[in-house]
């Protein structure tokens, strides 16, 4: 955790003469869980909140690193449980833009486990998650904008289950 941190502080720090735009961004969560045994899983709907920092490098590309508190996990199939797994998460996407309201982003993400739901726990979750993000950003006025983007795991989320994260998030945001 402490390197999760101290990653994402040196680079919003490095990049703070460059600094371009501070934001906050919120949204739906899609998630899943893929992998051996996943189709004892339906999609949950949970949600991500979070602070995002855009760097401009030049006209047409900036990275964003952002720090989102975000619910994934899978509704169990044929119960009313649901497997809740918490991340404190850093995604830093570069963003191209190919007009002045719309980019499109990918890069890594990195994921600490904050909790899990009680009947995950037999699982032995891994704290560290991470995995590839990508998605469109459209800005509706001058701050205001949506987003798409999708997330893809690399890393199984438990030692005695072969299941990774997926999610589709929906978000809006503001750029200040």
């Amino acid at each position: 955790m402490k390197k999760l941190l101290l990653a994402a502080a040196l680079t919003l720090g490095c990049y703070g003469a460059n600094a371009q735009s501070w934001g906050i961004k919120g949204g739906v969560n899609f998630a899943n869980l893929t992998g051996d045994g996943d189709s004892n899983f339906n999609v949950l709907t949970s949600f991500h909140a979070g602070l995002l920092y855009e760097i401009h490098v030049v006209d047409i590309f900036s990275v964003q690193p952002e720090l989102l508190y975000s619910v994934q996990g899978a509704k169990l199939k044929g119960s009313d449980d649901d497997v809740k797994l918490n991340y404190f998460s850093v995604p830093v996407v570069a963003k191209l833009y190919l007009t002045d309201g719309f980019n499109i982003q990918a890069g890594p993400q990195f994921g600490m486990l904050l909790s899990e739901s009680d009947n995950f726990k037999s699982f032995n979750s891994n704290t560290f998650d991470f995995g590839v993000a990508a998605g469109l950003e459209f800005f509706i006025t001058d701050g205001l904008f949506a987003q798409a983007r999708y997330y893809a795991g690399t890393k199984e989320v438990a030692e005695n289950a072969d299941l990774k994260n997926t999610t589709v998030q929906v978000s809006l945001g503001f750029i200040f």
